[in-house]
């Protein structure tokens, strides 16, 4: 199984997300969207840039340990659409979230389901829902 994770926050780094997000696959693909426009704790902006690989540094060792294959990628552009897009073009089976709650997300969320794009979302503890977007 492919899966995406995309670099969203500074806690995406947890050690209990990552391992419920790699459980099962057999390629991870971590997702680092450098975005300019103003949306709040949504992705990273631009002067953000440092702290943003740094944490997906961390996910990739984390990863790594878990003896994962793990291919980071690093985008610029519109946080929502660049989900989407690498999602499709690299035919991944699921998108894995850290929840959030903000309208950011709940749009991300929708739009993965409306282009039937496979989605769990992982909260903080051991909440952890699916949204059925079966490709």
């Amino acid at each position: 199984m492919k899966i995406l994770i995309p670099i969203l926050s500074e806690t995406e780094n947890d050690e209990a997300f990552i391992d419920k997000a790699v459980a099962g696959a057999k390629e991870v693909i971590l997702l680092l969207i450098v975005d300019a426009s103003p949306k709040e704790k949504f992705g990273f902006t631009t002067s953000f840039i440092q702290k943003a690989r740094h944490i997906m540094e961390e996910v990739k060792k984390a990863v790594g340990k878990k003896r994962k294959p793990c291919e980071d990628i690093l985008e610029w552009g519109d946080t929502m659409n660049k989900i989407v897009n690498i999602a499709l073009l690299r035919k991944t089976d699921k998108v894995c979230l850290k929840a959030q709650d903000n309208q950011y997300f709940k749009d991300l969320l929708k739009r993965l389901k409306d282009e039937k794009i496979e989605t769990e979302v992982i909260g903080s503890g051991s909440e952890t829902a699916k949204e059925s977007g079966a490709k």
